[in-house]
């Protein structure tokens, strides 16, 4: 039998693939690069579904509400910090969008901690283990 893959780490890669993707095409974006943004961006869905829904079946809703957290804790501090308008200089919303991506990425090592866990309760009924 397979071993399951992370969701997590997965989705985290193809953020990466999106970030590289985005800066290489600033100034002009023809057709290919819109089709590697869409197939991009549908791989971070699908994993961030299959990793609320693999949450869910074991923890319940209060592993699903740690993933929109954490989900949310990256949005907003990508949007204050990285893009965020240039020459606004370092206000307050640039500190807040700083410390919040510094707990998005303390909650996103929990969240993998979470689903490693997760899988390993199944793990020990049906087959084998996330690592």
């Amino acid at each position: 039998m397979k071993e399951p893959r992370s969701y997590l780490l997965t989705a985290v890669g193809a953020s990466a693939v999106m970030c590289w993707v985005l800066y290489l095409n600033a100034s002009w974006r023809g057709v290919v690069d819109w089709i590697v943004i869409g197939l991009v961006g549908a791989a971070i869905l699908w994993n961030v579904v299959g990793l609320g829904r693999r949450l869910g079946h074991t923890g319940g809703g209060k592993h699903v509400a740690h993933l929109l957290r954490t989900l949310t804790m990256w949005i907003v501090g990508l949007m204050n910090t990285v893009w965020a308008r240039p020459g606004g200089g370092r206000t307050w919303r640039w500190w807040v969008g700083a410390v919040l991506l510094a707990l998005a990425v303390a909650d996103s090592v929990a969240l993998y901690r979470r689903e490693r866990d997760s899988v390993d309760r199944v793990a020990d009924v049906n087959g084998p283990r996330l690592r």
